[in-house]
């Protein structure tokens, strides 16, 4: 039996540590495609309200290229 707790531990341990680095893996697509300068420029600007939808570099769907650019985020 006391071998078994520190085993137990160990493989807890190692469960814990597996799932957390997982849970934290970044998606790199969208850090790959943010523009910090559009960022800086679009993110103090008023977006016009029409909304045909549009894809940001990053995937996502954005109301229009305005709103994804408020993102730092380039319509595709």
């Amino acid at each position: 039996m006391k071998t078994l707790k520190p085993i137990a531990a160990f493989l807890l341990s190692i469960t814990l540590l597996a799932i957390m680095l997982t849970a934290c893996k970044k998606d790199g697509s969208h850090s790959s495609c943010f523009d910090k300068k559009l960022y800086e420029e679009y993110k103090d600007k008023a977006c016009p309200e029409n909304c045909p939808g549009v894809i940001g570099c990053d995937g996502k769907e954005y109301c229009n290229a305005c709103i994804a650019a408020t993102q730092g985020i380039r319509a595709q």
